[in-house]
């Protein structure tokens, strides 16, 4: 095989360039916040000024994209179990391979290697999405707890969608106004009642595990870029008019947040209304990013291609590449490499590479195999219904 090639993606013209634009500056964000101990001090106390919440970011606009697919399906056809079932094998055979992939990876070589490390039923519950679903994560696989939060968001709001329009006779547009807004006030109202009763934050690491990385406090992230797919579905003369003034609004927002975060402190708004404002703050960013098809071939290329691994990219960014490659290194810790940029090089040189060689040969496969199986089904359904 030519090494060329090895490397090589293609992918569809098509593509929303501004969504890619989004998604290479979420992922761009985690990674390099993960790895800023790999930079020099100054470099690095620079640098954090302008690492934003990347994850939050990629819920919005996940939020976005898959409310966008089921809105257009309910509109498309009757909401009925089975559409239902096949909106879930479409997502799961999306996202489940290569996270299992990974996970069955990381307990492994935590079996072999890591005397410490015991399989029990918390190590279970990764493959179930419980770990942190009210609970705070383990240390065990420290990324997976964005992950516990889409899935549920896949599993949830199909399910209360559903429901009021089978069972209490809800028209779709209104079923999808109550879910976003049911869950949206209820995840915000629990951070609420979480801070007054039960647990409040008296440093970052305490909110960091019982507020930011669970599901039940974060769910709302996702809703708002449902509400802005919603708005785009049923209200799109608004979408597409007020676009520009969203996106300087979006920014601005966005600014201040970081200044806040940098400078500010209020615990009511750090547990209960931060990640409302950085998820309102992107849900403004969509409509003028929806709306950039495409861009000069020098700037589309490197965008679409951080932009298509940018889940394999989060998925072995940490605790493979950093823990378990760059971490049992000690050439890596000495102060020369880490002063010089070299173990930052070397680091973002792993990611990039193994990240585009685990999409190539591993989602695409998996992904085709999905459409494969389900355009295989359908057409044996066709044939039995004939």
């Amino acid at each position: 095989m030519n090494f060329k090639n090895l490397f090589k993606l293609y992918f569809d013209e098509s593509r929303v360039f501004g969504l890619d634009i989004l998604r290479f500056f979420a992922i761009m964000f985690v990674v390099v916040g993960h790895s800023l101990m790999y930079l020099p001090r100054m470099v690095k106390g620079f640098v954090s000024y302008f690492i934003f919440d990347g994850v939050t970011i990629f819920f919005v606009l996940s939020g976005f994209l898959i409310g966008g697919i089921l809105i257009k399906v309910l509109n498309k056809e009757v909401f009925t179990f089975k559409t239902l079932l096949e909106f879930w094998k479409r997502r799961w055979f999306r996202t489940l391979p290569a996270y299992l992939l990974v996970l069955i990876l990381l307990l492994g070589l935590n079996i072999i290697y890591n005397e410490n490390f015991v399989f029990n039923s918390d190590s279970i519950k990764y493959f179930f999405f419980l770990q942190n679903f009210k609970t705070p994560h383990p240390s065990f696989f420290p990324e997976a707890w964005s992950l516990s939060v889409e899935e549920w968001f896949y599993l949830i709001s199909p399910v209360m969608i559903f429901s009021l329009i089978n069972f209490l006779n809800v028209s779709v547009k209104k079923a999808v106004l109550i879910t976003i807004l049911s869950i949206i006030v209820f995840t915000t109202s629990f951070r609420a009642y979480r801070m007054l009763f039960n647990v409040s934050a008296t440093d970052i690491s305490i909110w960091d595990l019982y507020y930011r990385k669970q599901v039940i406090t974060r769910l709302d992230s996702l809703m708002y870029g449902v509400l802005a797919a919603y708005s785009k579905a049923y209200y799109n003369r608004f979408f597409e008019s007020s676009k520009k003034y969203l996106f300087c609004a979006g920014i601005i927002l966005l600014v201040v947040h970081q200044y806040y975060l940098n400078y500010g402190f209020n615990p009511f708004f750090d547990q209960v209304l931060s990640f409302s404002f950085i998820s309102i703050s992107t849900m403004f960013l969509l409509p003028f990013l929806d709306s950039i098809k495409s861009a000069p071939k020098i700037i589309l290329q490197p965008v679409t291609y951080i932009s298509l691994t940018s889940y394999s990219m989060y998925l072995i960014h940490y605790s493979l590449i950093q823990k378990w490659i760059i971490g049992k290194v000690d050439f890596f810790k000495s102060p020369i490499m880490l002063n010089t940029g070299v173990t930052f090089s070397v680091f973002f040189s792993l990611t990039i590479g193994l990240s585009i060689l685990m999409y190539k040969y591993f989602e695409i496969p998996t992904t085709k195999l999905r459409d494969r199986l389900l355009r295989r089904k359908s057409q044996n359904t066709e044939s039995i219904s004939t």
